[in-house]
């Protein structure tokens, strides 16, 4: 069973990835084969305990992985980049997923210029020991908001943002690194977020919440208006049970808290309600 490892500074985490590299949504019927091996190989990736842990898998039921990453359209030969992969959770599916035949991008914002980045920046910089065979050779670390794009203008094929949206908005450089990422994909390629969703009756203003929660509404408005298509929306990762409305936030719900650690409550509500949403880069 492979264990976490901390890494306090960025350099460990790229380092970690360096090493390693060195060692749409479908309707049912006319699937294309392509397409059919490309669903086998998300399902062997999500339920291969090489590189995920009990853990990992106890939260399958709330982050519905299979079914997102069939959603997005991810494919084993492709060009995935994840922004903020954190403690690795996707991580663990879409390394050894795209190892053979693709290529896995970490991306981790720019350095601020003052000395809060350290502090700010650890909890992404948590990543796991690995054998070589978890990043395939073309793995790579990369940060997003620099000068020099992370890739190649129209050379990747989806960018991943798992629950990380509200911290983006937060972070206040979003539009840049929306244009960045709109830069890098290919035409047609996917940008999928999963985010926790904000009650829309809620009057919050996302640049300045600490709640974790963002409204649906915003998202698809402030991606559109960076250049993108909203090509289709999913319930895939909804929660009816969680109300939306706690004080303290997302956090309040325990996520990061193994399942028999949790309050009762949090055990019955699970993780957060999120919203599914893939966009495209226009082929023109």
């Amino acid at each position: 069973m492979i264990k976490p490892l901390i890494f306090s500074a960025a350099s460990a985490f790229f380092m970690l990835i360096a090493t390693a590299a060195q060692a749409g949504h479908h309707e049912k019927g006319d699937a294309e084969p392509n397409m059919i091996s490309a669903e086998s190989s998300i399902e062997k990736a999500v339920s291969d305990n090489a590189f995920r842990s009990e853990r990992d898998m106890e939260r399958d039921q709330y982050r519905n992985p299979a079914a997102t990453l069939k959603f997005f359209g991810v494919q084993a030969n492709a060009t995935v980049a994840e922004l903020g992969p954190s403690s690795g959770w996707y991580t663990r599916i879409l390394a050894p997923l795209t190892a053979q035949h693709g290529k896995y991008i970490a991306l981790n914002n720019s350095p601020s210029p003052d000395q809060r980045y350290e502090r700010g920046m650890q909890w992404r910089e948590t990543f796991i020991k690995h054998d070589g065979g978890m990043f395939g050779h073309n793995a790579s670390a990369r940060y997003i908001g620099q000068t020099v794009p992370f890739a190649a203008p129209n050379s990747v094929d989806t960018v991943l943002i798992f629950r990380g949206m509200h911290g983006q908005i937060g972070r206040g450089d979003v539009k840049g690194l929306l244009a960045e990422v709109l830069e890098t994909l290919k035409p047609g390629g996917v940008l999928g977020i999963v985010q926790h969703r904000e009650r829309e009756d809620f009057d919050t203003d996302p640049k300045k919440t600490m709640r974790g929660y963002v409204k649906q509404s915003y998202i698809v408005d402030l991606v559109k208006k960076a250049g993108f298509e909203l090509a289709a929306t999913s319930e895939i990762n909804a929660n009816a049970k969680d109300p939306a409305d706690w004080e303290k936030g997302v956090w309040t719900l325990q996520a990061s808290k193994p399942i028999a650690e949790k309050d009762p409550k949090f055990r019955e509500i699970g993780e957060s309600d999120r919203m599914t949403l893939k966009f495209v880069k226009p082929a023109k």
